[in-house]
């Protein structure tokens, strides 16, 4: 069971890091192409739009997406109803959100894209439907396949509406409305995903048991964009579009720690929902989340350290001050991985409002502290209140998610490697005389610290990927 558990974990995570590398990193390389064609300003207005549309989302789909995926990977289950209660919920739920258009249609800067922004939700919202369906089905091999397609037309489509047709805003915005319709026509085809939408599928008890779970999912969704993305509403009010350009760019380079977290907690969320008993889980918790945690302080130290070098080589030179945010932004995101991690426990044990309840703590502070801090201190105010709402996120969902399931931190060795990561936020950002090989130093005091679990993780890996030689008879 062990063996087969981590086997399967593994598996899983390396077919999400092929599709997922294969496609984040497409769109990481194309940084410095959308801050070729677009001004900072019109940059920064971009991400708004997108993020705006990433908040109407979880309203229209009623969080159902967390349902579909959850819900579906229980074997007993009836794919044919999760996938009717998805699509009927979302559409349901679009409906209802278009009445509210002239609200939005309020909002100066994004009242000209007011119809951008509801195909945007629409798209999105049926293509993480039937994304998720697909994983939860098992086929996760077409699930990272969609997410490399979805990319690639991204992508095509970009060059075409931003070079050759000049659309500006609308044209990057568009690409991504086109990218989802043909994920949802590809997925459609090849899965075939229509077979199992019938409206005689909605089965009630189904449905009230996954809204039941979903719904607390919409704040805390919308409370996890208020962390990560209402910073740049407030330096667009408080501060300028060319500061909000600035910290949109430098908000890119962490997402190298968001891509690793999501390969992993895709593969993870699979892994973990299944009979094991509690003992087993919560020794599957611990090894796997001590392992989880020394990469991503590694990774953490490692984007502090070149934070000036991915600015310099993924961004235009007039974006270049954009890197003296990167490093409280990487500290947050790699907090934000851990918390995440952490709620697997929530949602293994279908505890969504612990989400929610926890999240909800996180926005709070992130609000009284973008409101405190930006007006003085702009963009690194908004760094620093990010990555302290994730902190304090994650410490009390490490504490209170013991009540289910008891996972055993090595906190001296987390203790002392997040020292180690602030003297390194210090130093770079100060720029003190001897500054990079300090960094360098620092760096290597991580990899040392965290270094032996990292190592065993991959001789494990090695010996289930070599066979080992029959012994001569």
């Amino acid at each position: 069971m062990k063996k087969n558990k981590y086997a399967q974990l593994m598996g899983n995570t390396l077919i999400f890091a092929i599709g997922t590398f294969a496609s984040k990193i497409l769109v990481f390389l194309m940084m410095r192409y959308y801050t070729a064609v677009l001004s900072t300003s019109d940059f920064g207005i971009s991400d708004l739009i997108t993020q705006a549309a990433n908040v109407l989302i979880p309203i229209a789909t009623v969080s159902i997406t967390s349902g579909v995926i959850r819900f579906g990977l229980v074997k007993a289950n009836d794919k044919r109803e999760i996938f009717s209660i998805g699509v009927v919920t979302v559409l349901c739920g679009y409906t209802i959100l278009l009445l509210f258009s002239p609200l939005l249609g309020k909002i100066d800067v994004l009242s000209p894209y007011l119809v951008l922004i509801y195909l945007y939700v629409l798209t999105s919202s049926l293509q993480q439907v039937c994304h998720q369906f697909v994983r939860a089905r098992g086929h996760v091999r077409l699930y990272a396949l969609d997410g490399i397609f979805r990319t690639v037309c991204t992508i095509v489509f970009n060059v075409l509406f931003l070079s050759v047709l000049g659309l500006g805003i609308t044209g990057y915005v568009l690409s991504i409305i086109v990218a989802d319709a043909l994920s949802i026509v590809a997925l459609s085809a090849i899965d075939g995903l229509p077979r199992f939408f019938r409206l005689r599928y909605l089965n009630p008890v189904m449905a009230r048991s996954m809204l039941a779970y979903s719904l607390p999912l919409i704040f805390a969704t919308e409370c996890n964009w208020i962390i990560s993305m209402s910073d740049r509403f407030f330096i667009e009010a408080m501060r300028s579009s060319h500061e909000l350009g600035l910290y949109a760019v430098s908000s890119r380079i962490p997402t190298i720690m968001i891509l690793i977290s999501s390969i992993f907690i895709d593969a993870w969320q699979i892994s973990t929902i299944n009979g094991s008993s509690r003992k087993e889980q919560e020794d599957f918790f611990t090894t796997v989340g001590n392992i989880y945690q020394a990469l991503v302080v590694v990774l953490v130290s490692g984007i502090i350290l070149f934070s000036k070098v991915f600015v310099f080589l993924f961004a235009a030179p007039s974006y270049y001050e954009a890197w003296t945010f990167i490093p409280l932004l990487v500290i947050g995101s790699g907090f934000a991985c851990l918390s995440n991690f952490v709620n697997s426990v929530y949602t293994l044990e279908k505890k969504s409002t612990c989400t929610m309840a926890t999240v909800v703590l996180g926005a709070i502070v992130n609000i009284g502290l973008n409101i405190l801090m930006i007006p003085s201190y702009g963009p690194q105010g908004a760094a620093l209140a990010t990555a302290i709402s994730y902190i304090l996120m994650f410490l009390i969902r490490a504490i209170h998610s013991r009540r289910y399931i008891t996972l055993r931190w090595e906190y001296l060795r987390f203790v002392v490697s997040g020292l180690v990561l602030v003297l390194q936020c210090f130093f770079m950002l100060r720029e003190v005389p001897l500054w990079i090989p300090i960094e360098i130093l620092l760096f290597a005091t991580i990899v040392v610290l965290n270094g032996d679990d990292i190592w065993r993780a991959v001789c494990k890996i090695l010996r289930r990927a070599v066979p080992r030689p029959r012994a001569r008879s």
